[in-house]
């Protein structure tokens, strides 16, 4: 897997008002990246997103190398990884974000495959 370290400031914008759009479901999309850096969300078509959960069909994936993992959002407070999250997270992708209310450039968190902590920066 691809080495993810920074994700761009106009991505993590638009995460956040697609979580806010979205509120109270929940937001579900996969990230691109090019050189380390998330660049682009993709949104699949077929995503469940409930109340309480999501669903994405990673089968609708394009074949595409520059796909590192997701982003998805939390209806409350909490930006850790659920149970159904970590085991999501063991199938699919290195990097995966969570956010959670109010949904702000300071609400976010990222972890790798095994929902652990990682560093990831925002650059313009």
């Amino acid at each position: 897997m691809k080495t993810v370290y920074a994700i761009r400031e106009g991505t993590l914008r638009m995460i956040c008002e697609a979580a806010v759009q979205t509120y109270p479901r929940e937001f579900l999309a996969a990230l691109k990246a090019e050189e380390g850096v998330i660049v682009e969300v993709v949104v699949l078509p077929g995503t469940i997103q409930g109340d309480y959960h999501s669903v994405m069909y990673t089968n609708m994936l394009p074949t595409d190398y520059s796909v590192v993992g997701t982003v998805h959002s939390h209806p409350g407070h909490s930006n850790r990884p659920s149970e159904a999250d970590l085991q999501f997270f063991s199938h699919f992708g290195g990097v995966h974000i969570i956010t959670c209310l109010p949904y702000d450039e300071t609400s976010w968190r990222a972890y790798d495959s095994n929902g652990r902590r990682v560093p990831i920066q925002t650059v313009p």
